[in-house]
């Protein structure tokens, strides 16, 4: 066998041992799209509770003259965190009679 040969096959073999994961096949597009598509359906049921509780955010500033809209995105983007400073506000207002 030629020298050169020899060590052009080593460099492959160490390349090769260096890096398993590069040399895999990718997987292919249908198996790519069918992995995404189970991600978006496993976080369907995160979007639906945010939109239910910008809703409930935006009902609740409706029935207490405040701006629903405004309620809304604010539920929207920051729902947890809406939730806890709607409940504090209702609780304000019961407490001076407003609501």
């Amino acid at each position: 066998m030629n020298p050169a040969r020899f060590w052009f096959n080593l460099c492959l073999l160490l390349l090769a041992l260096a890096a398993p994961g590069r040399l895999v096949a990718q997987p292919d597009l249908e198996s790519r799209l069918s992995r995404l598509e189970q991600r978006v359906a496993s976080n369907e049921g995160a979007g639906m509770a945010v939109l239910v509780c910008a809703a409930f955010c935006a009902l609740w500033a409706q029935n207490t003259g405040r701006n629903a809209w405004l309620w809304f995105f604010l539920g929207l983007f920051l729902s947890v965190i809406m939730l806890f400073v709607l409940l504090y506000k209702n609780a304000r207002d019961r407490r001076s009679g407003r609501g």
